[in-house]
């Protein structure tokens, strides 16, 4: 018990430290960039609110597929990705950068991005399986990128939760990002 009071403290320090240097990240030492490129996980693995730690695991995803695309470090990634995802809660956007760096990506990323959309199943086993799908402009060819991982029951946001009591197992789709016509 008293490690996870002093991982809430270590956590907490970490995110205040993260909220002041996050505003001059382009500028801040090549070593802290280097424990920058951790903190997003750090954040969504030690999320007490369910709902707020499935939304940090599916941004996860989509920034680190801009980070490998674009070749630009995780947490500018993160800041595009809410930008893209339209994203407006204040406890998610502190995770990321939103400098000249995060808007230049933004707009480059609008360039090749189709559609992002998350994709609920359910399993057999009362989880569910959580599908990313990214379909980008790869050589001008439409192209989609897929990450799935097992969700727990437990583990699940309130609307696939509620949707699954209310209709039975149905399939549950979020499309988060349409490229506009």
């Amino acid at each position: 018990m008293r490690n996870r009071i002093e991982d809430r403290i270590d956590n907490r320090v970490l995110k205040e430290t993260w909220q002041s240097m996050r505003s001059t990240f382009t500028q801040a030492p090549e070593k802290f960039k280097q424990l920058a490129e951790s903190l997003p996980e750090i954040f969504a693995d030690s999320e007490t609110d369910i709902d707020l730690r499935e939304k940090r695991k599916v941004y996860l995803v989509i920034a680190k597929f801009l980070r490998d695309n674009f070749k630009t470090p995780l947490p500018v990634s993160l800041g595009a990705t809410h930008i893209l995802c339209d994203e407006g809660d204040p406890r998610l956007l502190l995770d990321g950068v939103l400098d000249d760096e995060t808007k230049q990506l933004v707009t480059s990323a609008k360039k090749i991005i189709l559609t992002v959309k998350v994709l609920y199943s359910p399993l057999s086993n009362r989880s569910y399986n959580r599908q990313i799908e990214i379909v980008y402009l790869k050589n001008d060819k439409p192209t989609a990128v897929k990450v799935e991982e097992e969700v727990p029951w437990d583990y699940l946001t309130t609307d696939v939760r509620e949707n699954h009591l209310r209709s039975g197992a149905n399939i549950l789709s979020f499309k988060l990002y349409q490229l506009e016509a």
